[in-house]
This record gives structure tokens, sequence and C-alpha cells, in this order.
């Protein structure tokens, strides 16, 4: 007759476990970041107390039991052939597709596990080198303080794992080693120190300093510009006429004064000689209604007492009589 050897096989709570591998395990295992793999299985593992799943202190129970010269299925066989199926899935789900292959075969969790392992993390010379080659000249490139200590510790982790853990002195040279010139003046104090350093605090003042530049860096982007002073344009103002007769003996402009009905244009008279010189200003002496502006009064308004200069006395004597009707 068999017995279970425990008989809380036979009460075990009926509830499964399932691992969200989208939430839970964002990183996917490829050839490089198994330790950082292996850390997120493991604490959901030990969290979700299913470890022995993976090492083995949980068996799988038998498929049935006896009692009273009676054969039963087992219910805990089921339920633990169901939680180690769906450990499984999340397993295969958190692998890059080039890495499904080797666990093809892999009918439990345990096995798949096992089989990662020994593909990853065992001590080979040639995994090792493999390994070493990748941490011999890093350098920090465009990568954030963060990212380029990260990338270097999983290197110096994987070694670990493998048995040939890194010196931690030769560790940080290798750091320092891999920073920029904007970085040397913090490189030379630490590396004046009469104690090394930790990586913990080497991070911290690593990124203290990459803030510190990186402030710098947007205050001498932004310079601070003096607002420009809002300048109000020049009013124009009519020019003043206190001149009742002006002469004007250019030859271009002669015809366009002979009609007295004629307006000139304003910068006709504002260019004219007649404006560069001047005289000093007259009492008022009334008011223009067609250019509206003060000085004197329409009847005699200089546009339409302008003669123009003609070697014809008949011309002459009637540009006279064409003034004198005003």
């Amino acid at each position: 007759m068999t017995t279970p050897t425990n008989s809380s096989d036979i009460h075990r709570e009926v509830s499964l476990i399932t691992i969200n591998t989208i939430a839970q395990i964002p990183l996917k295992l490829n050839s490089t970041n198994y330790i950082s793999w292996k850390l997120q299985f493991e604490t959901l593992f030990i969290g979700y107390d299913l470890i022995g799943y993976i090492d083995g202190s949980i068996p799988c129970p038998p498929n049935t039991i006896t009692t009273d010269n009676h054969t039963f299925t087992n219910p805990s066989h089921k339920l633990w052939i169901r939680q180690d199926q769906l450990l499984l899935n999340a397993i295969i789900s958190s692998l890059s597709p080039t890495i499904i292959p080797f666990i093809a075969y892999a009918g439990t969790a345990r096995e798949a596990w096992n089989i990662l392992a020994n593909t990853y993390a065992k001590p080979s010379r040639g995994h090792i080198q493999q390994v070493k080659d990748k941490l011999k000249n890093p350098t920090k490139g465009t990568q954030t303080i963060t990212e380029f200590l990260h990338s270097i510790k999983a290197r110096a982790d994987e070694l670990a794992i493998l048995g040939a853990p890194v010196d931690s002195e030769d560790f940080t040279d290798k750091i320092l080693d891999g920073l920029g010139d904007e970085y040397k003046e913090l490189v030379r104090a630490i590396q004046a120190r009469d104690t090394p350093i930790s990586f913990d605090e080497l991070h911290e003042k690593l990124l203290s300093f990459e803030a510190h530049a990186t402030t710098e860096t947007l205050a001498t982007s932004f310079p601070i510009t003096a607002n420009p002073m809002h300048k109000t344009a020049p009013t124009w103002r009519a020019p003043r006429f206190n001149n009742p007769r002006p002469s004007y003996s250019s030859p271009a402009t002669t015809h366009q004064w002979r009609s007295p009905h004629f307006r000139p244009p304003l910068s006709s008279i504002n260019n004219s000689p007649y404006r560069q010189h001047q005289p000093p200003s007259k009492p008022y002496q009334g008011f223009c209604q067609i250019y509206g502006i003060q000085g004197h009064i329409a009847k005699r308004c200089p546009s339409f007492q302008l003669i123009p200069i003609q070697s014809s006395a008949t011309e002459h004597s009637s540009a006279q009589h064409s003034t004198s009707s005003w």
C-alpha cells in the first residue's frame, strides 16, 4: 500500500500563481545578461514561495494515492503539474527568440532553469575570456553615468558567477579609464585617495558630478539678454511756408508748376531748395485750407503763386494774370 509522504499534499491549497512577464520580467534573456535575468526570476520565486519548483525542494507528488486498499488520483499531483507549467511558460516568455530552442525539450521549469544555467553560467575558459574581453576597454561615450556603470557592473558580476571575480581596485580603474576628459578633475581626486573607493560611493560621486556639469551646460546655453527698448516712430510734420514767393529754377520741374490747380507732392516741397533755406519763422499769418497747415492762407499758397521762368513775354504775362485772379 502506498501512502502519501506528507498529508499536506492532499489538502494543499488549490490556487495557482501566474507571473506577468511583461510587467514583472521586463528584461528578456540574451547571451550577455544572464545574471540580471536570473535575479528577476529568483526574487519572484522566493516572494511567491515557488523557489522549491526550481531547486527541487518541492518535488512532484505521486500521481495516485492509496487509502484502505483503494487507489485515488492525487489532486496535489495535478496541481503541481499545472503550477510548474505556468512557471515554465513564464521562463519561455522571458527568453529572446534565439535562445528558446535551447530549452525546447525541457519538460519542467527546473529542467529549463538548469539548461540555461549550464549554458550561460558555466565556468568554461572560453566563456570567461569572452566576458573579460568585453570588460577590457570600456568607454562611456554618449551613455549616462548610470548606463555606463551598470554595463561594467553586469560584466563584473558575470565573471564573479563564472568563478573569475575582478579585483575591486582593478574594477575601479576600468571605470575611471573609461570616463571622458570632462571627468578628469574628479578622476585625479579619486586616484589621490589613500583608501580605495567603493562602487556605491563612486557611483554617487559620478552622478553628482554629472548633474553639476549638466546644470552648468544649461546655464551657458541660455545667456541673459536685455529687452530691446521700444522706439516711437518720429511724427511727420507738415512743412511751413513762410516765404510767400519762393523761386525755383530747376528746368526739370518748371512745367509742373505752370497750372494753378496743380498740387505738388509733399516730398517735393520737403526736398526743395526752399525747404533747405528756410528763413526764421514769422508770426501767425493764417491757415491754409488746401494743405491744412499754418503760415499762410489759401489765397497766398505758394503752390499757386510759383511763376516759371520763361523767355516768352506772353507766357510771363499769362502767369501773372492767373496769379492776380486770386
